[in-house]
């Protein structure tokens, strides 16, 4: 078992091999995040891309409410975020819940959302790979009518997850929607019943990605990213496949053990990969 990061606002485990769960500890504030909490969420992922063991993440909130509320906007007010400080103190590079406009991860990110996504936690949401939600949960960007704006990544993919159309009904009216109108728009992968565990159905996804390939399943994930990022399809494939990632997956003891063991008809026995260039 990994020595995890120490950490005040998130809960830290790992329910089984190779999978790590972060639950948002913040439930009297509906799991929204303050200025420390992105920060330390920021340097939690962070080491969890750079530790071999961790193969795949999944991310919920703590209690039955709220997966992530967004920006603490009391919090904001107070130290008066928006104002006097710049979005850069605020939030780390890499977006909000240093997930949002996280654009170089290769580990695979599950929401486990157990109600309110709103905000900064829709941001998170739709740069998660996969998405699993119970009925009740409400999914929405209201920045406009706090005077805010969707500034940590979330605005451009969702732009690229659904309709213009329909992006611009959510973005500039500020209404949510449930579960199940954010499965029919491709944001929502499942939907499971309110008394179940979100938990347990997130984990489900995580044991089938775990079962593949540490090395083929980084590698695709940075693939997909770069398809998201650059104009051109070809030259997105062109660049993907000359990474050092990429090297270093050829080179791997786990695209030999595939190989093998299809040839042999067995079951793969897969490694932690060997990270030899980081990204």
């Amino acid at each position: 078992m990994p020595s995890y990061p120490q950490t005040e606002y998130f809960l830290v485990s790992t329910p089984e091999p190779h999978i790590l769960l972060i639950t948002i500890n913040r439930p009297k504030q509906y799991n929204a995040l303050n200025s420390a909490a992105n920060w330390e969420l920021h340097r939690l992922l962070t080491w969890a891309e750079e530790e071999s063991s961790i193969w795949c993440i999944i991310v919920t909130g703590v209690g039955g409410k709220s997966f992530c509320a967004g920006m603490d906007l009391v919090s904001a007010h107070e130290t008066s975020s928006f104002n006097q400080q710049s979005q850069s103190s605020t939030f780390p590079d890499t977006g909000f819940g240093g997930l949002s406009n996280r654009r170089t991860s290769k580990k695979p990110v599950i929401a486990a959302v157990n109600g309110y996504a709103l905000g900064g936690g829709l941001e998170m949401v739709v740069s998660c790979d996969i998405v699993v939600a119970t009925q009740k949960s409400l999914f929405g960007y209201p920045e406009v009518k706090q005077g805010v704006v969707i500034a940590a990544g979330g605005l451009a993919r969702l732009a690229r997850s659904v309709s213009y159309q329909i992006a611009s009904e959510l973005v500039l009216t500020g209404r949510s929607m449930r579960a199940e109108e954010a499965k029919q728009h491709g944001l929502v992968n499942e939907i499971i019943p309110d008394d179940q565990d979100i938990v347990e159905a997130a984990l489900e996804w995580a044991r089938k990605i775990t079962a593949n390939s540490p090395d083929a399943v980084f590698l695709t994930k940075q693939g997909l990213i770069l398809a998201l990022e650059r104009g051109s399809m070809t030259d997105a494939t062109n660049e993907w496949m000359e990474t050092p990632e990429a090297h270093d997956w050829r080179q791997g003891d786990n695209l030999a053990e595939g190989l093998k063991a299809f040839s042999e008809k067995r079951k793969p026995q897969w490694k932690n990969p060997v990270q030899k260039n980081k990204l």
